[in-house]
């Protein structure tokens, strides 16, 4: 059994469940920040992130998801190499341009199924048991 930390990350004055994690885009490993959201689906990045390493993250499936204001999101699904902590593995991860919150968000496939993920508000810390 594996237990990795996160502290809650300050976003706009107040404490909030943001991580870093890594992800390979075609060898190009990437720290980004993510949103810990248990109602989101999948991971989705904003498709910059890719932009800026020249990967094309606009040639695979093409899926549209609702999301909380009724409208429909944009995005395009990939199988990619992930880390949290110590641990990698491959799980979905969609990016979109058109992602209407301004940090990226880590989501329940191939996450939430992996790991016993743990909440705790006050004192701000995340724990991700596999």
């Amino acid at each position: 059994m594996t237990i990795i930390r996160f502290p809650y990350l300050r976003w706009e004055e107040t404490l909030q469940p943001i991580i870093a994690m890594g992800v390979n885009l075609e060898n190009n490993w990437r720290r980004v920040n993510v949103y810990v959201d248990s109602g989101s689906e999948y991971t989705i990045l904003h498709a910059k992130i890719a932009e800026r390493v020249g990967f094309d993250c606009h040639t695979r499936d093409r899926i549209s998801l609702q999301v909380g204001d009724g409208g429909l999101l944009q995005l395009y699904l990939h199988e990619l190499e992930v880390q949290l902590g110590r641990e990698r593995f491959r799980c979905p991860v969609g990016f979109s341009s058109r992602l209407g919150v301004k940090f990226n968000v880590l989501g329940k496939r191939g996450i939430f199924d992996r790991f016993k993920i743990c909440f705790q508000q006050d004192p701000g810390l995340l724990t991700f048991e596999s």
